[in-house]
């Protein structure tokens, strides 16, 4: 598998199929080429995409917010937005549990340590329930997100200010930007803090779409729950689908379409 950026294999495998993808936004069209396997995929397949979508998403608006005269002030070793409750998609959480098992030994113990020190607080404040299934209000931020982020728990995958699980952080990690003052985000419900504007939530596509796929109503998940989440779902992550089924179902759930990819703004293979 390949990163976006990355050079996609000139000769892929038989049993995969190089699909070219469109996606119009407000600011243009981001263009790409996707490897997708011709046989089953379980959902955590179709992150890979996502996020190569969202990195290519990203690179415009940053772009876009230079023209005006605005720069980015995120930078390595900030990790303030590493202490907020990241909401991920199922098949993220699915694919965060993977890439945990694919840790080394001592490495994936260190993770999940991390975790149980996370959720072992959450639940002294008796917030979990509230971060799964989050009561109707009309405030533009859930009270149990700022509650969470109040209780400063920092990200079990930070070490050092920094992501180690950086290639595979979730979308909502990569399209959360800023150009106001880095500073501000260690107050942010005191500061006006300018997020880059990113012209869709890929996470809630994918949440959208597995609802589609069960039945069951759209949810994100706390990333720190993330394992408990996927413990109590092993149904859900052991189904698969025909890969180009999926991956076609994904995209019209985001409103792209097959194209031609002249420029190769992103490449990914699933």
């Amino acid at each position: 598998m390949t990163d976006a950026g990355q050079e996609t294999p000139d000769h892929i495998p038989d049993h995969m199929e190089l699909r070219a993808v469109e996606l119009p936004t407000p600011d243009g069209v981001v263009k790409g080429r996707i490897a997708v396997t011709r046989g089953q995929m379980g959902l955590s397949g179709l992150v890979r995409t996502a996020c190569a979508l969202t990195d290519g998403l990203v690179a415009r608006a940053v772009q876009l917010e230079r023209q005006a005269g605005r720069a980015l002030t995120c930078a390595a070793g900030c990790g303030a937005c590493c202490r907020h409750m990241v909401p991920v998609s199922p098949p993220e959480a699915i694919h965060l549990v993977e890439t945990i098992e694919s840790l080394g030994s001592e490495r994936r113990g260190k993770a999940m340590d991390a975790f149980g020190r996370v959720i072992a607080v959450l639940e002294r404040h008796r917030l979990i329930a509230d971060l799964f299934d989050p009561p109707p209000t009309d405030e533009p931020i859930l009270p149990a997100a700022r509650k969470y982020f109040e209780l400063g728990l920092a990200c079990p995958f930070l070490r050092n200010g920094s992501c180690v699980i950086h290639p595979q952080r979730p979308i909502a990690c990569r399209d959360y930007n800023v150009s106001s003052p880095a500073d501000w985000c260690d107050t942010p419900y005191d500061k006006d803090v300018a997020k880059i504007p990113m012209p869709m939530p890929l996470s809630v596509s994918l949440a959208r779409l597995t609802a589609k796929l069960t039945g069951d109503r759209p949810c994100l998940i706390p990333l720190t729950l993330a394992p408990r989440w996927v413990e109590q779902n092993q149904v859900l992550r052991r189904r698969n689908w025909p890969g180009l089924e999926l991956f076609d179902r994904f995209l019209a759930e985001i409103g792209a379409s097959p194209g031609d990819a002249d420029g190769d703004r992103l490449r990914a293979t699933l």
